[in-house]
């Protein structure tokens, strides 16, 4: 299975290559950690024990924070590095961990992945959410290296999937030591895609149990003033934002603006390098729009009508911080799949969404039920609900406080979650 698993990936990397030979010389996201990708991680200690969490990309970078500092506590000798498949998602990770080890994860080819266990030798392997790479999780399991899914989420696309690939390859989940998920249904879908029940458990999100992303007050007066937001001026920050959905949110900020003159449109891209298409279709759609990065290095001036594009990593809660409405993106067009709700509403602000939320059903699902969040299906539902927040701030400020609270009252699972952890870390639990 381990050779056919390698040719599946051959042949589809002879048919991507064309694309990837186009992209390497002109985008720098695609150079990114080339040899590391081939397997050439950094070279570490092998007689040190070893935490190597994977974290997608910049989205995953902080779930496990309070773990993380939760593990460091209780194991101080362990050495902690993290692994990414994005630039964005190893800038994120270095500015939460300064100075530990970053690099990018292995494609998943048994050669690369065999060098880089070599290099990295880790003694523990947390996934975050769910990146499962069979032939990765099959060689730490060749290896003894036990590994653990913490806030385990499955789609129902992947549930398919993994469990026709586990009833090919029987084998397949013997490296998962233990699934934390993040919720019953994930729970029961990591289960139907083949793990042993025995081996999962419900922990609950850990996204709940990340501090809210306070920034300093005298970050949001200079971002503020930057911005050109007048004091006590609505805004409204669409965050996550992907291809198609800021030329919706455009239209509906222009029908709002013409009763709402005041208002203040931020977007932050889910990919930064998308700033410029998002200014786009701000212009195709009449208005004004400027790039943070444009503001900050002194090429563009606010004068207060301009829709701002944020095109620096890390700002999202900032912007939250300073918004009256939220919108999460990546959900309005299909197959979107949604973005963390958690965060906008852990600051206490009234959060829309599109429907396509499957990849965080649980969260919007957990909200919806608070009445502390909305779903919009057009532009038009759009203005509807920032109109009838507008209206009536007592309510908006109601429901963004009642999010708060959601999300407090299912704070523990980092605490649920580092109960098994450790057990992986004590050999209590193993492949």
């Amino acid at each position: 299975m381990i050779w056919l698993m390698d040719c599946v990936y051959l042949a589809v990397g002879a048919f991507l290559l064309p694309f990837w030979l186009l992209k390497i010389p002109t985008a720098p996201r695609y150079r990114a950690g080339i040899l590391q990708r081939l397997g050439l991680s950094p070279r570490l200690d092998p007689g040190r024990r070893r935490l190597w969490i994977h974290c997608a990309s910049v989205g995953e970078a902080a779930i496990p924070t309070m773990l993380v500092a939760d593990f460091r506590r209780r194991f101080p000798d362990w050495q902690i590095v993290f692994s990414t498949n994005t630039d964005t998602g190893a800038a994120r990770l270095r500015e939460l961990h300064p100075g530990a080890t970053v690099f990018y994860l292995p494609l998943d080819l048994s050669p690369c992945v065999a060098l880089a266990l070599r290099r990295i030798a880790p003694t523990v392997l947390l996934l975050v959410e769910l990146e499962f790479w069979p032939n990765l999780t099959g060689a730490c399991a060749e290896r003894g290296v036990p590994i653990g899914i913490i806030n385990g989420r499955i789609t129902g696309g992947s549930q398919r999937m993994l469990k026709a690939m586990s009833r090919l390859w029987p084998r397949l989940w013997r490296g998962v030591s233990v699934c934390c998920a993040r919720g019953p249904d994930d729970a029961e879908g990591f289960i139907r895609a083949g793990l042993a029940r025995e081996r999962v458990f419900d922990c609950g999100m850990l996204k709940c149990d990340q501090p809210p992303a306070e920034p300093l007050p005298e970050e949001l007066a200079r971002l503020q003033s930057m911005f050109q937001i007048a004091a006590g001026a609505p805004v409204l920050v669409a965050g996550s934002t992907r291809v198609g959905e800021e030329s919706i949110l455009a239209a509906a900020y222009r029908d709002l603006i013409s009763k709402y003159r005041r208002l203040r449109m931020i977007v932050v891209p889910r990919h930064v390098e998308r700033a410029r298409e998002a200014v786009a279709a701000g212009r195709g759609r009449g208005l004004p729009a400027v790039t943070k990065t444009d503001l900050d290095l002194g090429r563009a001036t606010a004068d207060g009508t301009e829709v701002i594009v944020v095109d620096t990593i890390g700002e999202l809660s900032a912007c939250y911080a300073l918004a009256t409405v939220t919108f999460v993106g990546g959900s309005l067009l299909p197959p979107g799949g949604g973005q963390n709700v958690m965060e906008a509403a852990a600051l206490g602000k009234p959060v829309l969404t599109g429907p396509y939320t499957t990849n965080f059903r649980t969260e919007v699902e957990l909200l919806r039920a608070a009445g502390t969040a909305v779903l919009v299906r057009t532009a038009a539902d759009l203005v509807d609900e920032v109109d009838r927040l507008l209206l009536d701030p007592v309510r908006a400020r109601g429901i963004g406080a009642a999010g708060r609270r959601t999300v407090e009252r299912n704070r523990g699972a980092s605490e649920r979650t580092f109960r098994h952890v450790e057990k992986l870390a004590t050999g209590g639990l193993t492949t």
